[in-house]
């Protein structure tokens, strides 16, 4: 396993990258965290040192997490990250990435319980950004704050949906490490 990381690694380095710093090869990982490869989509996420690792699903159709919490049979965690890929969105959905990245965060934060937060749009080359920060407070769980990002590549009619959560009573202190996950998170522009 250790080699197959290494050698995924420097299969990054050469590789042209696109993430939320856009044109950036994978060098060395934030202070405190590691890279963790997502063989099945060519990318790369810092880790939190102590945090797990799971990707669950079949390959094309994979979703991966970095948590806090070990994740048991359930899938379910408190505290982390999980990225979704769907490839060929139009031929999927009947709609351009970019346009599904619209419809879906304009339905994001807005269900029962949920109070939305904040929002913000971007465009960088290929890349449609969508984000939604939304408060979710069920009434049979403690209250939520959940980060929820659509990065569409327009080029290659490609989706990434990211979320970040955490119990709102830990958010300031989860963000802190979710805010560079997903910032430093790197893909490869061709998929």
């Amino acid at each position: 396993m250790r080699y197959l990381l290494r050698f995924l690694i420097l299969l990054f380095l050469t590789l042209p990258a696109a993430a939320q710093k856009y044109n950036t090869a994978l060098g060395t990982a934030p202070a405190g965290f590691r890279w963790q490869a997502l063989p099945d989509i060519k990318a790369a996420m810092p880790l939190p040192e102590g945090w797990y690792y799971k990707a669950d699903g079949q390959k094309g159709a994979t979703t991966y997490f970095l948590t806090r919490d070990e994740i048991g049979e359930s899938g379910e965690f408190q505290t982390g990250a999980s990225l979704n890929v769907v490839r060929k969105v139009k031929a999927k959905t009947g709609r351009q990435a970019a346009d599904y990245a619209e419809l879906l965060m304009l339905r994001t934060g807005f269900g029962p319980g949920q109070q939305q937060l904040d929002k913000t749009s971007s465009v960088d080359g290929p890349f449609y950004k969508r984000a939604v920060r939304y408060r979710e407070a069920p009434s049979e769980a403690e209250p939520r704050v959940v980060y929820q990002m659509a990065l569409a590549n327009a080029k290659t009619d490609t989706l990434y949906l990211l979320t970040f959560e955490s119990p709102e009573k830990d958010w300031a202190e989860a963000w802190k490490l979710g805010e560079v996950m997903l910032r430093e998170l790197v893909l490869d522009a061709r998929l």
